[in-house]
């Protein structure tokens, strides 16, 4: 299966493509040992001076924020699975990044790609998430030389069978170009590569909020400029978000639409709500203000799951 990587090469319309069918099902991991301890990303520490300071956590308000959302999810009708959150992996709790879970387009069949982290202090993630999707029946799938970040980097078109991938460099990103070849191959699903080089933007999640068919968040300079031509060609309302509200401590481009209806998103997100509700979308305004401190926030926060 193909994987395009301009604007100029896509060949198809999305309504011709194979509809992706709809799941209640969503997976999330319990915040058990949230917190921040290490510096992976740019969102989680503060400079002062030539010194480097960590985020603080407020524990339990991050418990409480957890919560509302995994009862949030329940009272629009969806079925929450649980992961516990693993000792000594804080991270965890960012349940979109260690697994890719899709139905075979040929059998129907529940699958998964399990992820490979960039960073080692999340390596030992993957495995607490295999073991579940192995108890919940799902083929198991490995990738090889190469690193993979789920759904933190490929997201799906609403409702089609079309993948949308952010990959970059070693260093600020977490995805590689060799893994959307191989997740292609893998899913028999078209893949859309989308090259990130904004250092702060290491994930495509952080930078582009996939609605509707019609309706996409997103913020330019994270996508880059071929990025947003794809963007134009996919969606018929391109939100742009402003640098502000696409930063910490709003986040406005890791919002998440469940149905392409209703969006959860960062209650401060002013600009990217107004423009929301003006197309007609129910947006429900959630606080995950201390997700935010460690880089996440409402999508990094659960996995759709068969």
């Amino acid at each position: 299966m193909r994987v395009y990587l301009r604007a100029a090469e896509l060949d198809f319309t999305t309504a011709n493509l194979q509809n992706r069918l709809a799941t209640k099902r969503i997976l999330m991991c319990t915040p058990d040992y949230f917190d921040v301890t290490e510096a992976i990303n740019e969102f989680m520490y503060q400079r002062q001076g030539d010194a480097v300071i960590l985020n603080k956590v407020d524990r339990s308000l991050a418990v409480r924020q957890w919560n509302y959302l995994k009862d949030l999810y329940c009272s629009l009708g969806y079925q929450v699975e649980l992961v516990s959150g693993p000792y000594g992996l804080e991270d965890a709790v960012f349940c979109a990044n260690q697994s890719f879970p899709f139905l075979n387009p040929q059998t129907g069949e529940k699958e998964v790609i399990m992820s490979i982290m960039r960073k080692e202090k999340r390596k030992k993630e993957v495995a607490y998430f295999e073991a579940w999707y192995r108890n919940a029946g799902y083929r198991i799938h490995h990738l090889h030389d190469c690193c993979f970040e789920a759904q933190g980097d490929a997201v799906w078109f609403p409702g089609k069978n079309l993948i949308i991938s952010g990959y970059g460099s070693t260093e600020y990103h977490r995805t590689d170009l060799e893994a959307l070849r191989q997740v292609a191959a893998i899913t028999g699903i078209p893949v859309i590569g989308i090259h990130l080089t904004h250092k702060d933007f290491y994930h495509l999640n952080t930078a582009l909020c996939l609605v509707s068919p019609r309706t996409c968040v997103v913020y330019p300079d994270g996508v880059g400029e071929e990025g947003m031509q794809v963007l134009r060609r996919l969606f018929q309302n391109v939100i742009e978000v402003p640098r502000q509200e696409a930063y910490a401590p709003h986040f406005a481009c890791n919002a998440f639409s469940p149905d392409g209806r209703v969006v959860l998103i960062q209650h401060s997100c002013v600009q990217t709500i107004s423009a929301l509700e003006e197309l007609g979308y129910i947006v429900l305004r959630v606080d995950t203000s201390e997700y935010i401190k460690s880089g996440g926030s409402v999508f990094c926060m659960k996995m759709m799951v068969y």
